[in-house]
């Protein structure tokens, strides 16, 4: 049993209500599958099988328990599928891996439902219509690329995901009111994140307090040899996303509340893939970190006084 499936299984074991649609356990011994908080016995380990999602646990043959109801789990409700459906776009898009069109095909397949009621299900949720939220989030990506590095401009355009130079110029310029070229003429005359050569560095804020020191010393305490490096206030490894290879190294801004984040231009055609996978967080609500910590029987003694490191540490459990 792995790490997680041993955190699943005393969670499981004290019917702990917060990973109540987190995880689902499925039983070999009567081929059925319940929430963590299930009334019922609790089985062995070793007929327990973990499940993200109840399509995963019923995918491996198993039928949901008829005492707990896992179709009740909180945010698995058929109730909630109009928040997750918004949740899993948004996601998709900070992952830089959703097509409007392909995309919501795909989603609409996954919830039984057409592409023409997911999209009016996210205009209800998020107020605007996907294709919005899509191309803001790719305008914005490339505002940053134009601002703090040199990238060409055709080469930050499809970085952003727009398909063609002509696309990003058109929809910049209806939005902005400008051509990219133009802010990228006012961006060099007080410019001070470039870094010359193969590399280009971009800044990603954080809501303070934010334990630096303490994160790298967690982080260097887990290094994998060969593939990460901390030292000198800062942590590096390379990274490999598709057929994308390259390293990045992150150090903490002197007169912000940001990191800085170098990545060789090898990884350009990949950055929202890469700032998902290793935005350390920034933005946790520190202080319902520490709330949460500190309400654990496991843990409410390992809290530091220190709220920031704490948050450090919460931020980076799930690597």
């Amino acid at each position: 049993m792995d790490p997680n499936e041993r955190s699943f299984y005393k969670a499981l074991s004290a019917r702990d209500s917060r990973f109540d649609g987190v995880f689902f356990v499925g039983v070999t011994s009567t081929d059925v599958y319940c929430r963590p908080i299930c009334p019922a016995r609790t089985p062995k380990k070793s007929n327990c099988r973990f499940f993200q999602s109840p399509q995963e646990a019923e995918q491996a043959g198993f039928r949901p328990c008829l005492r707990c109801r896992p179709e009740l789990a909180p945010g698995n409700a058929p109730v909630d599928d109009a928040q997750r459906i918004a949740q899993l776009i948004v996601q998709r898009l900070e992952e830089g891996s959703f097509d409007e069109k392909a995309g919501l095909e795909e989603i609409a397949d996954q919830f039984e439902l057409s592409s023409r009621q997911i999209r009016r299900i996210v205009q209800k949720e998020l107020g605007v219509p996907p294709i919005q939220l899509l191309l803001t989030r790719r305008l914005l990506l490339a505002k940053q690329l134009l601002t703090e590095t040199r990238l060409p401009v055709t080469e930050l355009a499809f970085a952003s995901g727009f398909s063609s130079l002509r696309r990003f110029n058109d929809a910049f310029t209806t939005r902005y009111g400008m051509a990219p070229t133009r802010l990228r003429r006012k961006a060099a005359e007080d410019r001070t994140s470039i870094v010359e050569g193969q590399t280009s560095t971009l800044q990603l804020a954080y809501r303070p307090p934010y334990d630096w020191d303490g994160l790298l010393a967690f982080l260097n305490a887990r290094a994998l040899k060969g593939i990460e490096h901390v030292a000198d206030g800062s942590y590096a490894r390379t990274v490999r996303l598709g057929d994308a290879k390259g390293w990045i190294r992150i150090t903490q801004a002197q007169k912000k509340h940001a990191l800085m984040v170098e990545f060789t231009h090898s990884l350009t055609p990949v950055l929202p893939a890469l700032f998902v996978q290793f935005r350390l967080d920034p933005t946790a609500k520190v202080s319902e970190v520490v709330l949460d910590l500190a309400g654990s029987p496991t843990t409410f003694r390992r809290v530091p006084q220190r709220p920031d490191s704490a948050a450090a540490r919460a931020a980076t459990s799930g690597r």
